[in-house]
């Protein structure tokens, strides 16, 4: 607890004058000895304990009001709930900021992002408390940043948000090994967020280490979250879904299609402080005016919503010379140029998810090189990779064996499928290069796998699957159809996920239809994107390596009838076959779009920025969205999808992350007011109370009338 007087507190020692003034009235009186005094002492001796437990309680209240008194003067302050652990008066202030594309959101009533307002709240409780020595965690750094002041530390805080996820996770680790190596005897961690799940990850393994590693420093750790999860104003996020070069008799031309979503304050998920707002169908549709520039040329479209999304699909703008950019040919050739752009929305709560970048160019031949033991039962997966999705892109597939693998140039591939023993010696070391170069692999289990262990799994043993409960049963139906009906079906899927993401007009892929037959088990640690009503997983990602963590794809049957529909029900397996050759086909090329983040080392600090905020600093490059040059390639880094969620996590989540570690949640005001709170209210409550209670005890012993003798005779 601090003081806004201090100096009042020199005061403290009046609070002994009632105890002096009881001394010195005890010594006032001498003792004079008198018999008959002597039959009175006997007479109220039973009577000394309870006069005695009085005097001493109106000497406690009488002191207790002198020092409430004295600390009225002084103007205590507490921090609120941060008073329940103890953590006012911190030495050490480990700071945590949430810099993802949210926090530049303004909330409603603020004229401030979410980012400048929590920065203002811990400043000025910083100031209040008396704290200098402050350390920044940042996940860009090699170590945490350390300050010796306020200033110095508002200073070098950057204002400015990322278009990528916080990762708290990994920032807490980061916090943990600080507190490690550097102890102290009053340590606080403060995290600054609107508490979106896609920056907390509430469900990541990586929480049970934090709470075991700080169980284990000596020194206690405690933890403030200022929550800045105020609702806002409408606010629409823009994301592009596909832009491609089309070549037709007319010239070429780009096409593009983008997705508008309106949301409405924290519609979605659950918050302590959330506040009832009404449905995004509720807003009145109007046209929006949408700016979609391609090198120095700008057009604007209009966009109509239906409910709360709007969605632009195959928009054809011709391209010219002036368009493409003779500055970005690769060769000199208009039909080789590259080129790129960006889509605009008007400015709304949140300029962060207003804008996104692109970048094009004659779209590269998809190859796919498929390597079984039994082709057969991947034909559908041959026949998916060689229908193209559009005119202007060429898909090509070819079948190779094992002995044939290693002969193959992968450096024009987009994917590999592999239906064969797990891979070792070359065939491994080639695979594991040719997707951290952004290849894609799928893995499929073959009819008898051996025990071999790759990329930290292994296959197991086939299981035939019992048959599940009808989903629609109908009257009259055949046995085949019967059958059909009851084979176990996919429970969950991960729809925000790349491969199983929804289609463009928001529908969810039909996974819950597809049924298996039989499972393959997959031993070793994996994240499933999709699993069975017991949590078997069907498909599923892999890291390359420890160090490494691009994916791997795993599917845990094959698309033969007598595994599963999913080559009768071909939608979900070609809409995820494509969607990996897309992704895969930017390797050809010499553009690539990637999300913006730690992770991708598709931009570093050496790249040139054409496109983007130009406040960007180069260090900072993989966290800002925009175009950048790569030698003679280009990359667009896009907002991270995770970042379209508005889900947040609740104080159940929290207590669950942070399981006995003492933790703390204060709401941010709508205002950036103190955290902070004077608490000099209290002590007068607790003078008055004294006073009133000395007063009582003060009161004279009420003396019992004696009832009249009766009359005799």
């Amino acid at each position: 607890m601090n003081f806004l007087q201090p100096w009042m507190l020199l005061a403290l020692p009046l609070a002994a004058i009632p105890i002096i003034i009881h001394l010195v009235n005890q010594r006032r009186f001498q003792t004079v000895p008198w018999a008959a005094m002597r039959f009175l002492l006997e007479a109220t001796k039973m009577s000394s304990g309870y006069t005695k437990l009085r005097q001493w309680l109106i000497l406690a209240m009488r002191t207790l009001a002198v020092l409430a008194l004295i600390l009225f003067t002084a103007r205590p302050l507490t921090s609120g709930l941060l008073a329940l652990l103890g953590g006012d008066a911190n030495r050490v202030a480990i700071v945590i900021l949430d810099r993802s594309a949210s926090m530049e959101e303004t909330p409603v009533g603020s004229n401030t992002t979410k980012l400048q307002q929590g920065i203002d709240q811990l400043a000025e409780t910083f100031k209040t408390l008396g704290i200098e020595r402050i350390v920044q965690i940042d996940p860009l750094a090699d170590k945490p940043e350390e300050y010796n002041s306020i200033t110095q530390w508002l200073r070098a805080t950057p204002r400015q948000t990322w278009s990528a996820t916080s990762d708290i996770p990994n920032l807490m680790e980061k916090a943990l090994l600080y507190a490690k190596n550097n102890p102290s005897g009053n340590t606080m961690v403060w995290l600054c967020s609107d508490m979106r799940d896609s920056d907390w990850r509430s469900q990541d393994g990586r929480w049970k280490a934090v709470q075991d590693g700080f169980r284990s420093i000596a020194q206690p750790v405690r933890f403030s979250i200022l929550d800045l999860s105020q609702p806002s104003t409408v606010n629409r996020s823009l994301r592009i879904t596909d832009v491609y070069r089309v070549e037709t008799d007319n010239g070429p031309e780009l096409s593009i299609s983008f997705r508008i979503d309106k949301q409405l304050g924290e519609a979605s998920g659950t918050s302590d402080n959330a506040t009832p707002v009404a449905s995004a169908n509720a807003v009145p549709s109007e046209p929006l005016a949408v700016e979609i520039s391609v090198g120095e040329n700008r057009s604007i479209a209009q966009v109509e919503f239906q409910g709360s999304t709007a969605q632009l699909t195959d928009y054809r703008i011709p391209l010219e010379k002036s368009t493409t950019g003779s500055e970005l040919s690769s060769g000199g050739s208009d039909a080789a140029a590259q080129g790129l752009g960006s889509v605009r929305l008007p400015a709304d709560t949140n300029p962060g998810d207003d804008v996104s970048y692109f970048v094009y160019e004659r779209s590269p031949t998809r190859r796919t090189v498929i390597v079984s033991q039994s082709p057969e039962l991947v034909q559908s997966i041959e026949l998916c990779a060689s229908i193209a999705p559009q005119q202007a892109v060429e898909c090509e597939v070819e079948l190779a064996s094992l002995e044939q693998f290693e002969t193959i140039d992968l450096n024009t591939v987009a994917m590999v499928v592999w239906h064969e023993n797990l891979p070792t010696g070359k065939p491994l070391e080639l695979l594991s290069r040719f997707v951290t170069t952004g290849g894609q692999l799928l893995i499929l289990p073959p009819e008898n796998a051996d025990s071999t262990q790759a990329f930290g799994f292994r296959w197991g043993a086939w299981e035939s699957l019992q048959e599940g409960v009808a989903i629609a049963p109908v009257e009259n139906e055949s046995a085949a159809d019967a059958q059909r009906n009851r084979l176990a079906r996919i429970a969950q899927w991960q729809n925000d996920s790349q491969l199983l993401a929804n289609t463009l007009n928001g529908a969810p892929l039909p996974l819950g239809q597809l049924g298996i037959r039989r499972l393959c088990k997959i031993d070793g640690t994996l994240e499933a994107l999709a699993s069975l009503p017991d949590g078997k997983p069907f498909l599923a990602t892999v890291p390359v390596s420890a160090e490494d963590p691009t994916p791997i794809t795993l599917c845990a049957t094959t698309p033969s009838d007598r595994d599963s529909t999913l080559g009768g029900d071909g939608v979900v397996l070609y809409v995820t076959i494509q969607r990996m050759l897309a992704a895969g086909a930017q390797r050809v090329g010499t553009t690539k779009n990637a999300s913006a983040g730690t992770e991708h080392r598709s931009v570093d600090a050496t790249s040139k920025l054409l496109l983007g905020s130009p406040s960007a600093v180069s260090n900072e490059y993989p966290m800002h969205s925009g175009v950048y040059r790569n030698d003679d390639s280009l990359v667009a880094l896009h907002r991270d999808l995770e970042e379209d969620s508005t889900r947040v996590v609740d104080s159940n989540s929290l207590d669950r992350m942070f399981g006995d570690l003492p933790w703390a949640k204060i709401v941010a005001g709508k205002r950036a007011s103190s955290l902070v709170q004077e608490v000099w209210r209290w002590f007068v409550v607790a003078m008055l109370a004294a006073l009133l209670i000395e007063a009582v005890l003060c009161l004279p012993k009420a003396s019992r009338r004696k009832s009249p003798m009766p009359a005799t005779a």
